[in-house]
């Protein structure tokens, strides 16, 4: 029992020496100051249907929570959506879905591409007799994509803003 504990701090004394750094949680990669300073300096562009209104919400909420200070950089997304049916019943209905959102997004500083990236994520829910209900639960899994999509937006956006800060002290 005792040798695992000394492992087990060894390997978290290690960690800490060799520059690893948290992607999520208070300690994360968007808690450090000059992260969360670049992040409110990201005007996020307008994008079109109801589901990229949705995304914008999300990331504004996320990346400028306190207002967007003096814009530098420029977000420009692409949000597509599909649905894939599964699940067969023996009357050939669906019983389950999967809705599939793929964002392309690039981040532009002064008319300049500096980043691009592709984030996808897949939600299920399932096909009701009810109509009232698969709606409801269509749009519950909209809701919890756009989420995922944000997140993982947010996510890739603060390690390149965190990458771009080690860099620059590294000089």
């Amino acid at each position: 029992m005792t040798l695992k504990v000394l492992a087990v701090g060894l390997v978290a004394l290690s960690l800490t020496g060799c520059g690893f750094t948290p992607l999520y949680g208070e300690h994360g990669v968007a808690a450090a100051p000059e992260v969360a300073d670049a992040l409110s300096q990201v005007s996020i562009r307008s994008l079109p249907n109801r589901e990229g209104v949705k995304l914008r919400q999300v990331l504004r909420e996320e990346l400028n929570p306190q207002g967007l200070t003096k814009p530098l950089y420029d977000l420009d997304i692409n949000l597509a959506t599909r649905i894939e049916e599964l699940g067969i019943r023996q009357d050939a209905t669906s019983s389950r879905a999967n809705m599939v959102m793929i964002a392309t997004f690039s981040l532009s500083e002064g008319g300049q591409t500096v980043f691009g990236d592709r984030v996808q994520s897949i939600v299920s829910y399932n096909i009701l007799d009810d109509q009232y209900a698969t709606v409801a639960s269509q749009a519950d899994a909209e809701n919890r994509g756009i989420k995922m999509v944000g997140a993982e937006i947010k996510t890739r956006l603060a390690v390149y803003f965190h990458g771009r800060a080690q860099a620059a002290l590294r000089r």
